[in-house]
């Protein structure tokens, strides 16, 4: 071999250790910065992780109180419907008693509404073909029945000059309403 290749074999021995060298490195580099890379990305999905499940249980704590808020509404709903029918029926059984029971329940109501003076009783058309004979007597000298029918279905309309009462069975029961749902709610739920 001759100096000029003893030379070139020399240096390409250095060369090729160099490059061994670089590339050594080099591949140590990269992988040094792969698993930085690596732990970043685990980091980062781990908190992505975190933050997903800590808004998926705002999420569905959310839904669990709108459940709770709607299991209540339609809880009082149904409360309040069957309230208002039992109070329709305890209006319609008014309408349905015996003629001495109702008549007698007109009075002592007539009784509860006496105003001084002298006052007009009137009822309705129905009422006044049915009326027994012991009802003047039993509403009171001061109260006249007179022979004029109100336009009503029940109960009746006490006038005492200018004031007037409407004692009729749908007007008690809306005058009286929120005190007849709570002593229904009572007697239904307590």
């Amino acid at each position: 071999m001759s100096g000029l290749e003893k030379i070139t074999a020399f240096l390409n021995a250095d060369t090729d250790e160099g490059n061994a060298r670089l590339i050594e490195e080099a591949e140590l580099k990269a992988a040094s910065q792969i698993a930085a890379v690596g732990r970043e990305g685990e980091k980062r999905v781990a908190e992505a992780e975190a933050g997903a499940r800590k808004k998926a249980a705002a999420v569905m704590e959310r839904a669990n109180s709108q459940v709770r808020a709607d299991a209540r509404a339609s809880a009082l709903e149904a409360k309040v419907k069957l309230i208002d029918e039992v109070l329709a029926e305890a209006k319609k059984s008014l309408g349905e008693l015996s003629d001495d029971s109702y008549f007698h329940a007109l009075a002592a109501l007539a009784r509860a509404n006496k105003q001084p003076g002298t006052g007009e009783m009137r009822l309705s058309k129905a009422d006044l073909l049915r009326m027994p004979p012991f009802f003047v007597d039993e509403v009171g000298e001061r109260v006249l029945v007179s022979p004029v029918p109100a336009d009503i279905e029940n109960g009746f309309i006490l006038r005492y000059g200018d004031i007037e009462m409407n004692c009729t069975f749908d007007a008690l029961f809306a005058a009286y309403r929120e005190e007849l749902r709570l002593k229904a709610n009572d007697l239904l739920f307590g």
